[in-house]
């Protein structure tokens, strides 16, 4: 009997990490608004000794001198190690595997509070709503971090006397450096800092909990300045731009102007928020009535946890991947109590009955992720996305284009391509702008000079004049303001012509002596466009 449920928890186990895997592999589309190519290139900066990179937007012309707070820097290192020893197929590895670690940490953190089948029932939602955060980017340390830092704040809530809660100083020392997320393991460490107020109240100075946790926060915070900009780095805030980024869009905002449903984890989010509430009144309410002799903890540092990511899900669409975590956590703990009095009542009443029940309920969840992992196969979560491992078709085709015809800059190009040029490129061709936005340039630099660039003609030919472009490198697929207005002028501009364009890039270069034998050879118009357009026609993408 031991064995067939060992056997069964091992199946459950398997299908749930298969279901999270198949919507991770993935492969890499280049142009697109990730932060990788990037991130290689700054890590092959530092290794190369240019440790100016920690300090100054060297990748861009337009603001060059711009203080640069990069706290992703080790990450940068890790991603160029990884991409020099097993390139680009092997950092897709790496991401899968580094997910599947921080789900695999705190689905066995939740095991210490709650039954398995509690836990493998709520993993189902927890991971439909982490799927809005699969890319392979510094972020995904962060994951990291969350699930081990929740993992061995609840084994030391178990073990006081154990040393492993240490481990959280040099862990806050690495993820300072990794990604700008680190103050999320300060506010983990202090959500269960006031649950332990609230518990130990009445004996404050007795609680050895208390005094290992206070030594380990006052350490965490004094490694935290361990970052190229030392105590301002941890104070540094995020600035805001008026540019539209999905991922920092409030989640109102974005519904506003996401198709209805398009996205899997935004439309389960709100009905989560209603589930995680409505359990913990039922906790409540379920203890109110039972009138327990002996106090059980309150879920505090569970439900602080959950309000601040609910919270920051609201305000910025990227928080909900951290909302699947922290529901992971959180569900199974104030459901288990309920669920096993239910079990103990059903035994109670009819073993038999229990045990069918039981039964169902194993059959039930098997079937469920059986038949999620067979959706999701079918594409039904992933969307349009190219399967498997390295990069996506057509990936490198306009920077192959680029350099096979000689081309050079100044180069105008759209934020969320500037990663991809940057990667290619640099040191030769530095980019007008990338999608480091308020990180790595002014906010006077997108309010007063990229965005009126799209918007106003006037503005477009004065900065034409001011940096003398050369060329425009521009991705098909950027939702930016007024984007499709500029292109269409450009198009229909006799001092551009479009020279290449694929499933991610179009070309265009300036009408010129410098560009007249290109023009003639490949210049696409609305007569040539079939053979013109080769590279997008034979495109799978």
């Amino acid at each position: 009997m031991i064995n067939s449920e060992k056997l069964l928890k091992a199946l459950v186990v398997v299908l749930i990490l298969t279901f999270y895997a198949s919507f991770l592999v993935y492969k890499i589309k280049l142009p697109a608004a990730d932060d990788l190519p990037r991130q290689i290139m700054i890590g092959q900066e530092i290794v190369h000794g240019n440790w100016n990179i920690l300090y100054q937007n060297v990748f861009s012309y337009t603001e060059p001198e711009f203080t640069f707070y990069n706290h992703h820097w080790l990450s940068g290192v890790i991603f160029y190690l990884i991409d020099s020893l097993v390139g680009w197929s092997g950092l897709v590895i790496v991401k899968i595997i580094i997910l599947l670690l921080s789900f695999s940490i705190i689905f066995k953190a939740s095991l210490k509070k709650a039954n398995f089948w509690l836990v493998a029932l709520v993993s189902l939602p927890a991971l439909l709503i982490m799927h809005e955060r699969t890319g392979l980017r510094p972020e995904v340390f962060s994951y990291l971090f969350i699930s081990l830092y929740a993992y061995l704040l609840l084994d030391f809530e178990e073990h006081p006397d154990r040393k492993k809660i240490f481990w959280l100083i040099p862990l806050q020392l690495l993820w300072v450096n990794m990604h700008v997320f680190f103050s999320i393991g300060l506010m983990l460490v202090l959500g269960f800092i006031f649950e332990q107020l609230v518990i130990n109240w009445r004996n404050l100075k007795e609680s050895l909990i208390l005094r290992k946790i206070l030594i380990v926060f006052v350490a965490m915070v004094m490694v935290s300045c361990i970052n190229p900009r030392g105590f301002m780095g941890v104070i540094y805030h995020y600035p805001s731009i008026s540019l539209d980024i999905s991922e920092n869009q409030p989640l109102s905002e974005y519904q506003r102007s996401a198709a209805p449903g398009a996205d899997i984890s935004v439309r389960i989010f709100k009905p989560l928020v209603a589930v995680w509430v409505l359990s913990l009144l039922v906790l409540i309410a379920f203890r109110f009535t039972q009138k327990q002799k002996k106090k059980k903890t309150p879920p505090v540092f569970f439900s602080l946890a959950m309000l601040a990511t609910t919270v920051l899900s609201f305000l910025v669409l990227r928080g909900m991947a951290m909302f699947g975590l922290m529901l992971l956590l959180f569900l199974p703990a104030v459901l288990d109590e309920p669920f096993e009095y239910i079990s103990d009542k059903l035994s109670a009443y009819s073993k038999r009955l229990k045990v069918v029940l039981g039964r169902c309920l194993i059959g039930g969840m098997i079937l469920i992720f059986g038949y999620f992992n067979y959706l999701s196969v079918r594409g039904t979560f992933t969307g349009f996305v190219d399967r498997g491992l390295g990069l996506a078709s057509m990936a490198e085709g306009g920077i192959t284009f680029f350099k096979e015809n000689n081309l050079n800059g100044p180069i105008f190009n759209y934020a969320d391509i500037g990663s991809y040029l940057i990667y290619y490129l640099y040191p030769e061709e530095k980019v007008f702008s990338d999608n480091r936005f308020g990180d790595a340039y002014s906010k006077s630099f997108w309010d007063d000079i990229y965005l009126p660039i799209f918007a106003d003609e006037k503005k477009w030919q004065e900065y034409l004049n001011k940096y003398d472009f050369n060329v425009l490198f521009l991705y098909q697929y950027d939702g930016g303001p007024d984007f499709r207005k500029f292109l269409y002028n450009r198009l229909r501009d006799p001092e551009w012509a479009l020279v290449y364009g694929d499933a991610f890039s179009m070309i265009l270069v300036r009408n010129n002596a410098e560009h007249r034998e290109l023009i003639e050879k490949y210049q696409i118009t609305s007569e040539n466009v079939p053979q013109s357009l080769f590279y997008l026609l034979k495109s799978p993408v």
